[in-house]
């Protein structure tokens, strides 16, 4: 049987490399460094499912992301899980709204490896 996919999308290498380390215990992972290099390499083989950040090359990157998942056909069926800082940098609280931003969990970072397996786990198994 083969392993499910998951594209971590996020600017810092350093949580990428984290994020990647943590899942490869049970999914393959591909890396996107910010979400053009996302959309790109979404072009060829789709994962099974995307962890997002929010602020990467510019504060609603990751919402402009998901926006354009969403609104692709190829790509809607994958599920989002969106990770943000941004209640630490701005000390602000984000709420999931599926209509501002398409996703199917709102996460916030710091997040332990438990938490992101089992969210991951339920969405895709």
């Amino acid at each position: 049987m083969s392993r499910k996919t998951v594209m971590v999308v996020d600017d810092d290498p350093v949580f990428r490399e984290a994020v990647g380390a943590v899942l490869e215990t049970r999914y393959d992972v591909r890396e996107a460094a910010n979400g053009a290099d996302a959309l790109a390499a979404l072009a060829g083989a789709l994962p099974d499912l995307i962890v997002l950040d929010v602020m990467m090359d510019y504060p609603s990157e990751g919402f402009d992301v998901a926006r354009t998942l969403q609104n692709d056909e190829r790509t809607r069926p994958i599920p989002v899980v969106m990770l943000t800082g941004v209640d630490q940098v701005y000390n602000y609280r984000m709420e999931t709204d599926e209509t501002w931003v398409p996703c199917a969990r709102f996460l916030e970072k710091p997040i332990t490896p438990e938490r992101l397996l089992q969210e991951i786990g339920e969405l895709i198994g």
